[in-house]
């Protein structure tokens, strides 16, 4: 075998120009180690040949060697020629195309929509406050910083809540003929901002809270309010709608405050002024039944009477006694006095009867009031009971008065709680659309989708780094 491979060897060239340098040297060594692992490469992916009948050696390799003796081997262009490399299947760039639908494809369609679909957007701006007169009387005094408002920026808080809620399109309906589901479903506006005019009130009223802006500046108490339409003419009517009915809204709740202050004066009269005339009724009866004005007067006149009857008594029993020491007990003129003596009697007991209200006769009928009535009252009984009356009708004249008093002051309250609507920045067509600002929210699409797919590729990344 040795024998046959010598003329090979012989026959291959061995010339080497001696001026190659080091760095050639280095090359061919490389190349022939790239040749040598591609060898080694291409002989484990080969697959197993099946073993063929047995050959003779001699021509075998006598097969082998020929080619290589016949086929110079030029060493130089074998040393510089790289070897061919395997190629490598491509991967698709999931990446970049990620990036395309995520990012891209959004900022280039809200782009065109903002450009060729969106509706231009009209802006109305009003300035109001409620004001009231205390508030006024304190501004003149320069008192407002010391005392607040507190009052009135409730009210102005009132009304902002009121603008907001779902109540306000019935009453702007109402009050003013106007439809606002009908204003903002118009086929102009686009279809993001288009809305249904047979949509529910509460369902309808988010997307009315984002048409109307309200900031309230606690510090003047003033409220700043931006309406948003779809057409000049339509914001400002929209406008001055909402002012109308918060307007109205401001004087309904001045007329309430002043009503509950003047109803509660109006109360306090009609009742102190129902018990003066009960008390009052109540004498009037009391003098009707025991026929006298002033209980003080019959009192004087009843110890009058006494007085002139016992005076009498006494005088007619002096006479008597001195009659008797003349004459007989039954002489005419002594029985008369006697007679006399007996009648006085009978009536001093009687008035005093009368007085202390007791009758020691079994008649009932033989005791009369001054009225002429059986069973009077009496007389100290009726004292007391004209003097309680009296009592009665001096504190309900007092309480009646007072009350009256009352209601005067609550009547100037009432001037003072009284409160109004001032729009001192009314509302004007706009001349031009201000939004939607289609350039910036561009912009912010496409800075979110950035950082939402920035996200999602570094959480994917590092999810695959770490899988096993």
């Amino acid at each position: 075998m040795k024998d046959e491979n010598a003329p090979v060897a012989a026959e291959t060239p061995t010339h080497v120009d001696d001026q190659t340098s080091s760095l050639l040297d280095l090359a061919k060594k490389r190349a022939q180690q790239r040749l040598a692992d591609q060898k080694i490469v291409k002989m484990k992916q080969a697959p197993r040949r099946r073993a063929e009948p047995a050959i003779d050696d001699e021509e075998t390799l006598r097969s082998r060697v020929e080619p290589r003796v016949r086929k110079p081997v030029d060493i130089t262009k074998s040393v510089l020629t790289l070897p061919d490399m395997p190629k490598q299947k491509k991967e698709r760039p999931w990446a970049l195309i990620s990036f395309v639908l995520a990012v891209i494809v959004p900022t280039i369609l809200s782009g065109l929509y903002y450009v060729f679909v969106a509706t231009p957007q009209y802006v109305v701006e009003t300035q109001f406050a409620v004001r009231g007169a205390q508030q006024a009387s304190l501004n003149a005094l320069g008192l407002t910083g010391l005392v607040g408002s507190a009052a009135q920026a409730g009210d102005s808080y009132i009304v902002s809540d009121y603008i907001h809620s779902s109540q306000i399109l019935p009453d702007i309906k109402e009050q003013t003929g106007l439809d606002i589901r009908t204003i903002y479903s118009r086929p102009a506006i686009d279809f993001l901002y288009r809305e249904s005019d047979t949509r529910p009130l509460d369902e309808f009223r988010d997307y009315w809270r984002d048409m109307v802006e309200i900031s309230y500046n606690s510090t003047t108490g003033n409220v700043t309010m931006r309406v948003f339409a779809f057409s000049p003419t339509d914001a400002k009517q929209v406008a001055d709608s909402v002012l109308t009915v918060a307007e109205n809204l401001v004087n309904t709740l001045s007329d309430k405050s002043r009503r509950q202050f003047i109803e509660v004066a109006n109360h306090q009269v009609a009742r102190s002024e129902e018990r003066l005339r009960n008390i009052r009724n109540q004498i009037t009866d009391l003098r009707i039944t025991e026929q006298a004005v002033d209980p003080t007067a019959v009192a004087t006149m009843e110890a009058t009477i006494i007085s002139s009857l016992e005076q009498e008594l006494a005088s007619l029993r002096t006479r008597y006694k001195a009659l008797v020491d003349s004459i007989s007990k039954d002489a005419p003129s002594a029985r008369v006095i006697e007679r006399q003596i007996s009648a006085l009697e009978a009536q001093l007991v009687e008035q005093r009867n009368r007085i202390s209200g007791e009758n020691e006769s079994d008649d009932p009928t033989s005791k009369t009031t001054r009225s002429g009535m059986d069973g009077g009252r009496a007389l100290p009984a009726m004292i007391d009971r004209f003097t309680e009356l009296g009592v009665e009708q001096e504190f309900a004249v007092k309480a009646y008065t007072t009350s009256l008093a009352a209601l005067e002051t609550a009547m100037q309250e009432a001037q003072k709680q009284e409160r109004y609507f001032a729009v001192y920045v009314p509302p004007r067509e706009p001349e031009i659309a201000l939004y939607p600002l289609g350039a910036v929210n561009t912009a912010i699409v496409l800075a979110a989708a950035a950082c939402l797919w920035l996200i999602g590729y570094f959480a994917f990344r590092s999810v695959k780094d770490h899988a096993i």
